[in-house]
């Protein structure tokens, strides 16, 4: 049994598919079915049988249908010469008419939800960061997948048929609500419906036909400013200082490192004498970003020195984000930190820490130290507008008053020796 797919030519129209399975039980041992289906020869690979599927090509779109209906056909003739492995001669006509009947039975709602699966899963693998021109990190991928995940969940909870066609405004309210029900915040939401239109931008530009809902004002993202905290100096010194366990200690000893180093979580594992370099003179750490791939160097700071002399220049593993901030919390239980206003509600600082809170103590420590300017703290966090980067920091209006008292505004003497009228 040899089954094949061959083009077949007839007029000026495009070819079309057509299906050869050569069997000696045929009479002139082969049989030959139109699939119906058309395509430019440029899109065909001959040595495989198949339509070319080429990442990001403008049709690309078709050639996933196209190959997932040959399969189905492939996948239905193998079902029936199964059946009739034992006959000595096959039928024609009875191939023929089984095919007729079991493709036309194929539920037409099942190969659209399986096609809107297949192409954003074919998206998110073949997306590129718009800015360098590189494969998306494995972080961007997970967070795409895990909106992914959440379209399929809604689909199946609403019964509905998935298409990019219908990702519409009244989808919009209506997936926000699911959301609402699964008890997701504000931000983790707005994460979602970013990571959609981003898909629904990318699919349009592959001339993918889409909702073009998604480009109007109220296809939002939602954003809340979020109530992270960061720590002060002297609480991160008061964590330093605690008795722990020797697998808690390497976790806070690397904690703390990010706290005067300002990196993401997933560029901790850099933090190490190997990427220590010589700049005018002085230290650096220099970092590649994981998110942007941008490089980054921080000058060393002596709570760092001292935690790498401690390991030779080589911190312990860094271990899955999850699991940290599991541990953080039950460190930062036994610093004692006090508790922090949430909205109108006061919960225990240490249930509030994470490990980006390193990197928001890092910016909001640098800052309020006054020994650095603005640009100089976010050519080391890698911030690339100022307007990002306030909004990063953790300060309420009495930190902003506290800094302005020292400022020559309100240090302004000359009014002293005037005499009041």
């Amino acid at each position: 049994m040899n089954i094949q797919f061959k083009l077949r030519r007839s007029g000026k129209l495009d070819p079309k598919i057509i299906l050869f399975l050569f069997d000696p039980r045929f009479k002139d041992r082969k049989f030959v079915y139109s699939t119906s289906l058309s395509i430019e020869e440029k899109d065909w690979d001959k040595r495989r049988s198949r339509p070319k599927q080429i990442p990001g090509s403008r049709n690309e779109y078709d050639i996933i249908n196209i190959n997932k209906r040959l399969d189905l056909i492939a996948e239905k003739v193998k079902e029936y010469l199964s059946k009739r492995y034992d006959e000595v001669r096959l039928s024609k006509p009875d191939l023929n008419a089984f095919l007729a009947k079991t493709l036309e039975g194929e539920s037409t709602s099942k190969s659209e939800d399986s096609t809107f699966y297949t192409i954003w899963e074919n998206l998110i693998s073949t997306t590129k960061n718009p800015k360098t021109g590189s494969p998306i990190t494995r972080g961007t991928i997970r967070s795409k997948r895990q909106t992914l995940e959440l379209l399929k969940e809604y689909f199946k909870a609403k019964k509905k048929d998935a298409s990019f066609t219908l990702l519409d405004i009244e989808f919009y309210h209506s997936f926000d609500e699911f959301m609402r029900k699964k008890e997701l915040n504000d931000n983790t939401r707005g994460k979602h419906f970013k990571e959609i239109k981003a898909i629904l931008r990318e699919a349009e530009d592959r001339d993918i036909p889409v909702n073009r809902a998604y480009l109007k004002k109220s296809f939002k993202v939602i954003r809340s400013n979020p109530d992270n905290v960061y720590l002060n100096e002297d609480e991160i010194r008061k964590i330093y200082k605690l008795e722990l366990t020797p697998g808690q200690s390497r976790q806070r000893d690397l904690f703390v490192m990010a706290c005067y180093v300002g990196a993401r979580h997933s560029d901790w594992s850099q933090i190490n004498k190997g990427n220590i370099v010589k700049e005018g003179g002085k230290e650096m750490l220099r970092i590649k970003q994981t998110k942007t791939g941008d490089i980054t160097h921080i000058p060393i700071h002596s709570a760092v020195n001292a935690i790498l002399n401690k390991y030779n220049g080589f911190p312990p593993k860094v271990i899955a984000n999850q699991k940290f901030n599991e541990a953080l919390k039950t460190i930062c239980r036994k610093a004692e930190l006090g508790v922090v206003k949430i909205g109108n509600d006061l919960v225990e600082k240490s249930e509030m820490i994470t490990t980006h809170t390193a990197r928001r103590s890092f910016a909001t420590n640098a800052y309020l130290s006054r020994s650095m300017d603005v640009y100089q703290i976010m050519k080391c966090t890698g911030h690339k507008s100022e307007s990002s980067f306030l909004r990063y920091l953790k300060l309420d209006g009495k930190d902003y008053a506290i800094q302005a008292a020292d400022s020559k505004f309100f240090k302004d003497d000359s009014w002293a020796i005037l005499k009041i009228a």
